[in-house]
Formats: structure tokens, sequence, C-alpha cells
């Protein structure tokens, strides 16, 4: 108890801060509560990392009102629901909660004609565009949190964060495995039984030269050192799987050769 004989929160310590809350001694302005959205970045911005531009649909204070609901030139009077207070109590369980006052969501003043631009929302919907700086590495899932650029908090409170979950978009060519990547080409019958050399395309958009062996078995995978991924100090490969495409079409002329070399190799047919 105070000198006056009265309660007082601070008395409680912990508690008290919890009762100050409740009953509006005392109150901080909060932020406003995060806002959550999902971005899809290119295959290759994930692998290597880079830039990616972001539109995003948020509430801001409106510029013609500044927030009080009321058109320019407007009368100002105390909110009848509230008394000015901007917020409004109700008993709930023994306790006293306090919320906004939904009638003049909590500014405590009332305007006699609203805002043209608003409605008398005080509050208006619009875009803001940002750049999303992606690390190298990211996979579908993780994600980042950027202070202080979410939705506007009412009353005048901290702007509230903006919570991005990557989404990243698959490409033609490349599949992750960790840190390797994995691609696939096509060869056909005579590079599979006589080797050949391809010029594969590597994540840079550059080209390695891969030596195919004589005698390759369709489905082989090729490791290419230190062309995957590069990420908490490790760097991946490239892993190149050759799959042979066989002829769906023969000319009478070569049947019959094919069928000469299945007879000399003894080749069931």
């Amino acid at each position: 108890y105070g000198d006056d004989g009265g309660f007082e929160f601070g008395d409680l310590g912990g508690l008290g801060d919890i009762f100050s809350s409740i009953f509006g001694r005392g109150r901080r302005e909060e932020a406003a509560e995060p806002i959550e959205t999902l971005v899809e970045i290119p295959f290759r911005v994930a692998a290597l990392g880079g830039k990616v531009p972001v539109s995003l649909a948020v509430n801001e204070q409106c510029g013609t009102c500044h927030g009080s609901g009321g058109a320019p030139g407007a009368k100002l009077t105390t909110c009848p629901e509230c008394s000015g207070r901007g917020t409004v109590t109700f008993g709930q369980g023994g306790f006293a909660v306090s919320r906004p006052c939904p009638r003049c969501r909590g500014r405590g003043k009332l305007a006699s004609e609203p805002c043209p631009t608003c409605h008398g929302q005080g509050e208006v919907r619009t875009e803001r565009r940002l750049t999303l700086v992606v690390p190298a590495g990211t996979e579908s899932g993780a994600k980042v949190r950027l202070k202080g650029q979410g939705q506007q908090a009412p009353e005048g409170g901290p702007t509230g964060d903006l919570i991005v979950t990557f989404q990243v978009q698959p490409d033609r060519f490349f599949t992750r495995d960790g840190v390797d990547l994995r691609c696939e080409v096509p060869i056909n019958l005579a590079q599979a039984v006589f080797g050949t050399q391809l010029r594969v395309r590597t994540l840079d958009g550059k080209k390695v030269l891969l030596k195919v062996p004589a005698g390759t078995q369709p489905g082989r995978t090729f490791r290419v050192k230190g062309l995957g991924l590069e990420k908490g100090g490790r760097r991946g490969d490239q892993l190149i799987t050759v799959n042979v495409s066989l002829p769906s079409e023969l000319t009478p002329e070569a049947s019959a050769l094919l069928q000469q070399l299945a007879e000399k190799t003894g080749m069931k047919y």
C-alpha cells in the first residue's frame, strides 16, 4: 500500500507490470503485428545469392488527415464511447481488460466529417517496394525477418516487422542435392559405345568439358569437383548423369547392320 493507503502496482514487481498493462497504467506503445509473406525466387539466385524486388501491400497513415480520420477543417470531438481515452474496458473473469475503442479506432476523437481519402479510417492501403538480399544456398522454406518493414502500428507505435519465407522456383536443368548440383545430358548409342566429349552447362552460365569414355552405360553419373554450391565454407560438386537415347525408327539398311552387330557380339534380341 502507498502512503495514502491506496494499492500500488509497483509493489508487485513483475506482476504489477501485468496489472498495469491490463488497466492501462504505464501502457507502452506496442509495435504492429508482423506481416508474413511468401516470395518466389529463381533457382539461380537462390543458389548463388543475389537480390530480388518485392511488392508488399500494407496499411499506412493517410497523408490527407494524418491519421485523424477527419476531412481537412473538420471539427474533432471527444469520442462518447471511450470518453477520449481511446480504449474501452470490459470485465472478464473478475479482471478488467482494455482494448482499442471500436468507434474511434483508438484515437479518442471523432471527426464531424470523414476524410475523403481514407473514408475516416485514418489509414490507406498502399504498395511498398522492397529489395531483398538472398543469401547463397537459400532453400525453400528459409525465412528472413526484416525489422520495421511491416505494418504501421496504430497510435504512433513502432512499425512491425516483415517475415519473408522463400520459395525456390524449379530449374529446367539443375536440381539440388545438398550443396551438390545434379543435371542430366543425353547421348546417342554411338557416343555411348565409342566415347565422346560433351560441353555441359554450369550454374554460372559457363560450360565444362566432360569426357565420356567408351562403353558408358546408361544412367552413369560423373562428378565434376567444385562446381556445386558454396555454403558454410563447403563447396559442392556438379553431378552429371548421361542418358543414352536410342533411335525409335531404323531404315532397313541400318536395321540390317545392327542385326549383324548383335549376332557378332552375341547380343540377344
